[in-house]
C-alpha cells in the first residue's frame, strides 16, 4: 500500500501597492529620490539613495524606513524571490518594523503590516518548495523556512488562522520522510519522522481521514519490511520475536488506524482495500470476505469503475 499524497498549496501573493506620494514627506529629499527611483523600477539608484538617507538625519523619520523597507520588498521580488536565502527579504521585514516603531501616528503602519504579510507568504511558499526534496541533511531548511513564515505572520496578525497552514506544513513534511523511507527502508528513522508529523496533523485536525489512512500504510509496511527480513539464517527465536512485533504493528497500529479512516469516510475505495489487506494479514476471513464485498458494492454503484486487483 502506498499513501495518499497531496498537492502543494501556495498561498496567492497580493502584491503591496506603490511607495505614497512625496507629499507625505516634503522634507525627506533623498528618501523621496529613492521613492521616485523605485517607482520608476530604478533599484540600483532606489538603493544607493535610501542608504545615503539612513545615514543622514532622515533616518529619523518612519517614512525613510518604510521606502528602505519597499525598495528591498521590490529587489527581493524582482531579482532573487527564488533565493530561499535572499538576504532582501528579512532586511525588508526589518525595515518595516524600524518604520511601525517610528510610526506614532500611525500613517505607515498598515502599508508596513502589508509588506510583512506578503513577505511572510514567501516564507510559506519556500517551505512548501523545500518540502518537495529535502533529504537528512536538508530537513531543517524547511522547518526554518515555516517558521520565518509563523513569526511574521503572527507578528502583525495575532489572530491570523495558522491552523491549517501548520496542518498542511506537517503533511507534506510527513509525505517527504515517508518517501525517504521508501527509497531507504532500512532508514526506520524516517518512518518515525513521517509518523511524528502526522500525529501533529491530527493534533491540529482529528477527523482527517487521508493522515488516518497514511498512518495505517506506514505501520502496515514497517511490517512488511520486517517480514522481508526473514530468511534462512534467521534463528527460531528470532523468529517469533519478529512476528509477534508484526502482528503487533498491523493489529493494534495500522488497523486501528484504518479503522478510523473507514468511520469518517465509509465509501474511500483505497481504505476499504486497506482493510482488506490488513484483515488478510491477520487472517481475518470473515472480515477479508465483507470488504470484497464492499469493493463490489463500489463497482455496482459507479464508485469504482473496476475490482482492486487482489494481491
Amino acid at each position: 500500500m502506498g499513501i495518499a499524497m497531496r498537492k502543494l498549496h501556495y498561498i496567492l501573493l497580493v502584491l503591496v501597492g506603490f511607495v505614497p506620494s512625496m507629499s507625505f514627506a516634503q522634507d525627506l529629499p533623498l528618501t523621496n529620490e529613492a521613492a521616485r527611483y523605485c517607482q520608476e523600477k530604478n533599484y540600483d539608484l532606489a538603493q544607493t539613495k535610501i542608504n545615503a538617507a539612513l545615514e543622514s538625519g532622515e533616518a529619523r523619520y518612519a517614512y525613510t524606513w518604510y521606502v528602505h523597507g519597499f525598495i528591498l520588498k521590490e529587489i527581493y521580488k524582482d531579482k532573487e524571490s527564488s533565493n530561499r536565502k535572499s538576504k532582501y527579504r528579512e532586511l525588508a521585514i526589518e525595515s518595516f518594523n524600524k518604520c511601525m516603531e517610528l510610526d506614532k501616528k500611525g500613517e505607515y503602519s498598515e502599508m508596513c503590516k502589508a509588506g510583512i504579510k506578503y513577505l511572510a507568504t514567501t516564507y510559506f511558499n519556500d517551505a512548501q518548495l523545500r518540502t518537495r526534496d529535502f533529504d537528512s541533511h536538508t530537513a531543517h531548511e524547511a522547518e526554518e523556512l515555516f517558521a520565518q513564515f509563523r513569526k511574521h505572520m503572527r507578528s502583525v496578525d495575532p489572530v491570523f488562522p495558522l491552523k491549517g497552514f501548520e496542518k498542511e506544513f506537517a503533511t507534506n513534511m510527513a509525505q517527504r520522510y515517508f518517501t525517504l523511507w521508501q527509497l531507504n527502508v532500512d532508514r526506520e528513522e524516517y518512518a518515525e519522522k513521517s509518523l511524528s508529523h502526522y500525529a501533529h496533523a491530527l493534533r491540529l485536525d482529528s477527523t482527517d481521514n487521508d493522515v488516518y489512512y497514511n498512518i495505517a500504510v506506514i505501520y502496515y509496511n514497517k511490517a512488511v519490511f520486517k517480514y522481508r527480513k526473514i530468511d534462512a539464517n534467521t534463528d527460531f527465536i528470532e523468529l517469533i520475536d519478529i512476528q509477534q512485533e508484526c502482528a503487533n504493528l498491523i493489529k493494534n497500529k495500522a488497523l486501528v488506524n484504518m479503522n478510523k479512516a473507514y468511520v469518517i469516510d465509509p465509501d474511500r475505495p483505497d481504505v476499504i482495500r486497506g482493510l482488506l489487506f490488513i484483515h488478510r494479514a491477520l487472517e481475518h476471513e470473515q472480515d477479508v470476505e465483507y470488504f470484497k464485498s464492499e469493493i463490489e458494492r463500489l463497482v455496482n454503484n459507479g464508485t469504482l469503475k473496476e475490482p482492486f486487483k487482489q494481491e
